[in-house]
């Protein structure tokens, strides 16, 4: 008689851009998961700055599924820049005579939108909004390696 083992369930508190890499590559895999999220919608803080993916892009091109990987241009911050094949210089300058000082070379990276991006990793996704709470208690037990909430409230 084979042992029976029950699928993991994975709870993932928060619906930023971590948390909704981590749901796609749940997701991906087959993994049950459920999604947390205290704020009702992508925009609930504001859109945000600009995100710039560089060391990390690789590993974050080989957890999201092909699909989301297609869209990807949904998310650039400058689609024309990248069609012609801009992948970004930083440039710092001077601010008192506006001249150069210090060029970053281009590099293998993606400059996003966190809103669109954050949309995009939603696709698929369902988000349960628990606003204003907190977590009661969490027990962790050996035996079947397994956790227990209580309580979630966010």
């Amino acid at each position: 008689m084979g042992s029976t083992s029950t699928p993991p369930h994975v709870l993932i508190i928060g619906a930023g851009i971590t948390g909704l890499v981590l749901a796609q590559t749940l997701r991906k895999h087959g993994v049950s998961f459920a999604v947390y999220e205290r704020d009702p919608d992508p925009l609930h803080r504001g859109k945000g700055w600009g995100l710039t993916i560089h060391w990390s892009l690789d590993a974050f091109l080989r957890l999201l599924p092909q699909h989301l990987v297609d869209r990807l241009p949904e998310t650039y911050v400058d689609p024309d820049a990248v069609a012609r094949g801009e992948n970004g210089n930083f440039l710092l300058f001077d601010l008192r005579t506006g001249e150069t000082k210090w060029k970053v070379p281009p590099a293998k990276r993606l400059r996003v939108s966190r809103e669109r991006l954050r949309r995009l990793l939603m696709d698929g996704i369902d988000v349960q909004v628990s606003q204003g709470n907190f977590f009661q208690s969490i027990r962790f037990r050996d035996t079947a390696k397994c956790l227990s909430v209580e309580q979630i409230y966010l």
